[in-house]
């Protein structure tokens, strides 16, 4: 299974490693257009049944392209190009089902997810931090609830970057032992949290601040900080919840990884997407939803639009 499943880096044929990454790439880029459509669809959707499965689904499909593309450096390997296929097919299939059957058909690709990232998820420390976002894969096709899935796969994956970065950025070292302390407080947080008990957010906001603190020298620094908070408003709504997102991705996610997936030099951004992130969640607190969904769509699109003006870099065959 093991040599079949992985290519792992520096061992492996340079020809069929390459193959193997274009198509991670190629796979991370179908799931982030997908997920750009359907945050435009659910911002202009009112639809009581459709506005979730299109913002929750969004969610998913971005961060599955956001973790995806970064799991060849999570497992120092690149997954097989058999394996790359049958994910995204499991995704999509999960994707379409859950609007009628919930979250329960994404049980294989779940699976198959976390079995991709538990490589060697023990021997080094740049492994451990892999273990939340198993755990956020394995709650996903539990989740009751859109909360609940919100709170599983995108919110692990978030907690796991923003324990990485925040860690280096403080010089700490990855510990197996803060990495349980997340994921523990996580977990904890998501049983309390399908319970109706909002509040816990705040459990892991206290766990992984005490363990990666955040610095706030820049624009990512302040999202992070503000994101560990802001989530943990959610009792006073539950789209807050949701819309911390928006600030964390106008920090972190929209700036760094659409130009990885597409291979674009990074726009310069300053504080622009993190203002309009902002802007949205304040307007939604506020019950400005008209605003709070322009701010957004604006958000993407500016995103959208800087992107494909920014110079392509090509991936140079071997």
């Amino acid at each position: 299974m093991r040599g079949c499943l992985w290519l792992p880096v520096g061992s492996s044929d340079v020809y069929a490693f390459y193959r193997a990454t274009v198509d991670v790439i190629i796979a991370s880029r179908i799931a982030l257009f997908l997920s750009a459509a359907f945050f435009i669809l659910g911002v202009f959707i009112p639809s009581p049944a459709l506005h979730p499965f299109f913002m929750v689904g969004g969610l998913l499909a971005f961060y599955f392209a956001v973790m995806y593309i970064q799991l060849p450096g999570f497992v120092n390997a690149v997954p097989a190009r058999w394996a790359t296929w049958l994910l995204l097919a499991l995704f999509l299939i999960g994707l379409a089902a859950s609007y009628q059957y919930g979250y329960l058909p994404f049980l294989p690709f779940s699976l198959f997810y976390a079995l991709l990232s538990a490589r060697r998820l023990t021997r080094q420390p740049t492994y451990y931090p892999n273990a939340i976002t198993i755990a956020g894969l394995l709650l996903l096709p539990l989740s009751p609830t859109h909360i609940a899935a919100v709170a599983s796969f995108p919110l692990a994956s978030v907690y796991t970057l923003l324990y990485r970065i925040d860690s280096s950025r403080a010089r700490l070292p990855l510990s197996f032992k803060k990495v349980l302390a997340v994921t523990a407080s996580y977990l904890a947080s998501w049983l309390l949290l399908v319970v109706g008990q909002l509040w816990a957010l705040l459990i892991p906001s206290l766990v992984l601040t005490a363990s990666a603190p955040p610095k706030p020298r820049d624009t990512y620094g302040v999202g992070s900080l503000l994101f560990r908070w802001l989530i943990a408003l959610a009792p006073l709504h539950h789209h807050l919840m949701y819309m911390a997102f928006v600030v964390i991705m106008s920090a972190l996610c929209a700036p760094y990884f659409p130009p990885s997936i597409l291979y674009r030099e990074m726009p310069n951004y300053k504080y622009e997407l993190l203002t309009m992130a902002l802007i949205a969640y304040i307007a939604r607190a506020l019950e400005i939803v008209a605003l709070a969904a322009l701010a957004v769509a604006a958000l993407v699109l500016y995103v959208a639009v800087r992107l494909f003006l920014s110079k392509p870099v090509p991936l140079k065959p071997p």
